[in-house]
């Protein structure tokens, strides 16, 4: 039996998670911002319903997250709110490194990177990071691939050059472990990917052909290439992507309607791509912190706390929101001015890893103690 996958979709620069799955009937909501940054309830740009919310104050998708309430009414996909990093900071570095590290301090690497550690996965490419570097998250990791698609993990040249470099590596490296196995395992990959990817007349991997169309987006190609990878069998356990440009100061009203629906359509055109696939992947959307309750005077928000976490999956209860809201009076706010924090990001992570991976989390998050289950999982 294939083994399962966790993917981390990383949305960088601090989501309004008000507006993503906005309290659209919340009195204290409707009065702290403008119509043009606030989900509506009525109107033919009205919010998306979530059925089984935490509270009564009329929860709703933002509007261009059509496909995200698809996920959710199919019961695909669970929303925890008022979650994130319990000591607060308002810096985009520092929140991501203490989240990605989940540990306090520098931690010994990232929680993906101890995982991948403890358990030491068979296979070709164990670890992903799609995109330009890896995020602190799998910081520690012995080995982890990093690429932007996977015409990036092939030798150029192919098996010929392979073959050379293997011949130059036993001549001049022997058993030299610190640099021989990454090559080594390089070289596998690179072979592996000519043997199961047809080559095209000039040499080169063919584009991957989804079974379903993707929206234009800068999301989609990064989930088309994680989709192939999968498909592909090559013992893929962890992989992150980045979808940055959520740092909405300004002009939030346009900005954020774009990124939405370039995070939604994108997401579920992967998951039906997956097809059968579906079954071992688990996708956690998540991001460093949230925006203020009220409105700036530049027509948009600045950085908060509490925020709206996302687990697609197959063995996921979806179609519910979990979590306590704590509402958004003046005394029940974070410092008077941001959603307060009742579930800890790791609480979410926890759950995940250790129902859907085996994995033990006092391990993947030292100094953490989980409180009582969400039910995240089926």
């Amino acid at each position: 039996m294939a083994e399962p996958i966790v993917v981390v979709i990383f949305l960088r620069g601090g989501v309004d998670g008000l507006s993503l799955v906005a309290p659209a009937g919340d009195a204290d909501y409707i009065a702290a911002r403008p119509g043009e940054i606030r989900v509506d309830r009525k109107g033919h740009d009205a919010g998306r319903v979530l059925g089984n919310a935490a509270a009564d104050a009329d929860f709703r998708f933002h509007p261009q997250a059509r496909e995200l309430s698809e996920l959710y009414g199919a019961g695909d996909l669970a929303v925890i709110h008022a979650a994130g990093l319990t000591d607060a900071t308002r810096s985009h570095f520092d929140a991501e490194a203490r989240m990605e590290r989940g540990a306090p301090g520098a931690g010994d690497g990232g929680w993906l990177g101890r995982w991948l550690r403890a358990v030491q996965p068979d296979g070709v490419l164990p670890a992903l990071a799609i995109g330009a570097a890896a995020p602190d998250s799998l910081r520690g990791a012995a080995e982890v691939a990093v690429a932007e698609d996977l015409s990036g993990l092939r030798l150029a040249g192919g098996h010929g050059y392979s073959t050379a470099i293997r011949a130059m590596m036993a001549r001049r490296l022997g058993d030299n472990a610190v640099i021989g196995a990454p090559l080594r395992r390089l070289l596998t990959l690179s072979g592996v990917l000519e043997a199961r990817v047809a080559l095209d007349k000039d040499g080169n991997l063919k584009p991957y052909e989804p079974s379903v169309d993707y929206p234009d987006s800068p999301l989609s190609q990064s989930l088309l290439t994680l989709a192939q990878t999968i498909k592909l069998g090559l013992g893929l356990r962890v992989a992150t992507v980045d979808y940055g440009g959520w740092d909405t100061h300004v002009g939030q009203a346009g900005t954020f309607s774009g990124l939405v629906a370039g995070l939604s359509g994108p997401l579920l055109a992967f998951w039906r791509d997956l097809g059968k696939h579906q079954e071992r992947v688990s996708v956690v959307v998540m991001s460093e912190f949230g925006r203020r309750l009220k409105a700036n005077d530049s027509g948009g928000t600045d950085h908060g706390h509490g925020n709206a976490m996302m687990v697609l999956g197959a063995r996921i209860k979806g179609g519910r929101m979990l979590g306590r809201w704590p509402g958004l009076a003046n005394d029940a706010l974070d410092s008077g001015a941001d959603l307060a924090i009742t579930t800890d990001y790791r609480q979410v992570l926890s759950e995940l890893m250790s129902g859907a991976m085996s994995a033990d989390t006092a391990a993947l998050f030292p100094g953490f103690t989980p409180g009582p289950s969400l039910g995240l999982l089926r």
